[in-house]
């Protein structure tokens, strides 16, 4: 069904586009030969005798001639850019051979003697038969080279697309090692000392885990469910690390309901919590910023821990800052990523998000 779908597509396009394409031509060879109006239709006519028939040479090569041409090439062993080579030479044989089917043609029909009645007239013909196959050519060639440049694009697009929800997924699935054992030996230890914090402790462990099997399928998620999100694993890091952990929040209001991407945040403050205040004895704070600026929304995870010299890893710190960085390019403008650390300053994470409040981020309801 494709193959008769394509030809038929292709000949609907040919009845417009080649009355368009022998107007410049027209123009050209009346403004030449016959500066006239009479001039000026014959010269139509010629051209339009010109543009149809090369055309259909030009068709004739791809859905007849070309395709077994090409399977029998591919059988040979030829590279992809030689037989990208032939297939041009085959369609420029296709293109001479409706030039000059379209010279006998309006030698016989539109203007008879004109284009094959004298040397004279058969040199100019070969001369213009090679300029409309030349023209006819490069127009086609610059169309299907744009079309495949457009493919491309899209291909690569889809491979970043997949491949930072591949990234995903490896988040979703790991819910840090560390943080998982780090937790449960919290909660044995509690269990003995404190059966209600213990028991709490079990509690936040769930939310978090239903949080992430809620979003599993869902690219989005409200931004005040991500920060609640957020406050559980912190909630939890705090009963293992004690006063050491310190945190401050600064999120302007009105922004709990804008869609962002789901679950970015949390390998950036797990980040800041291993490298902050869990490698200090004095601890740390670990600060969550969100506010609106310039018509973007701007996110930050900070820590006043020893920082690092971003010269010496600039392509990330680990799994978790370069799976946030892959989601952000793939997802394209206006998402973005700074990284702002030094040795001894700490490390201030800056994301930019698109402010769209209309974006479906999903199924409300998911507690915190």
């Amino acid at each position: 069904m494709s193959r008769i779908q394509g030809p038929v597509r292709d000949l609907l396009h040919m009845l417009w586009r080649q009355p368009l394409w022998a107007v410049p031509f027209a123009a050209f060879f009346a403004l030449i030969y016959m500066p006239t109006w009479h001039g000026l239709v014959t010269s139509y006519k010629m051209s339009l005798v010109f543009a149809f028939a090369i055309r259909c040479g030009l068709l004739a090569v791809k859905w007849w001639v070309l395709p077994p041409a090409l399977e029998r090439l591919e059988d040979r062993g030829y590279s992809r850019p030689t037989r990208s080579w032939i297939a041009g030479l085959y369609y420029m044989a296709g293109a001479v051979v409706g030039s000059a089917a379209a010279a006998f043609l309006n030698n016989r029909f539109v203007l008879p003697g004109s284009f094959l009645g004298s040397g004279r007239a058969i040199a100019l013909t070969v001369f213009y038969s090679l300029i409309f196959t030349t023209l006819f050519l490069g127009i086609n060639y610059a169309v299907v080279f744009y079309r495949q440049a457009v493919e491309r694009a899209r291909a690569v697009e889809q491979v970043r697309a997949e491949l930072a929800r591949a990234e995903l997924r490896a988040l979703r699935a790991q819910i840090q090692p560390h943080f998982l054992f780090n937790t449960l030996n919290t909660i044995a230890a509690l269990i003995t000392e404190n059966p209600k914090a213990a028991e709490d402790t079990v509690t936040r462990l769930a939310e978090v885990f239903r949080y992430v099997l809620t979003r599993s399928g869902q690219e989005h998620a409200p931004l005040g469910e991500e920060l609640a999100f957020v406050r559980d694993l912190l909630a939890i890091e705090r009963l293992r690390l004690g006063e050491r952990l310190r945190t401050d929040e600064v999120v302007e209001s009105g922004l709990e309901g804008v869609p962002v991407p789901a679950l970015l945040l949390q390998p950036l403050v797990e980040n800041a919590v291993r490298y902050g205040p869990g490698s200090s004895l004095a601890g740390g704070t670990i600060r969550l910023a969100a506010r609106r600026e310039a018509g973007r929304l701007v996110l930050e995870v900070e820590d006043d821990g020893p920082g690092f010299d971003p010269e010496a890893a600039p392509s990330g710190t680990g799994f978790g800052l370069r799976s946030v960085r892959e989601r952000l390019q793939a997802l394209g403008p206006p998402h973005a990523i700074e990284v702002r650390s030094a040795p001894g300053w700490g490390t201030l994470i800056r994301l930019t998000l698109p402010l769209d409040q209309a974006r479906d981020a999903g199924p409300k309801g998911v507690s915190s």
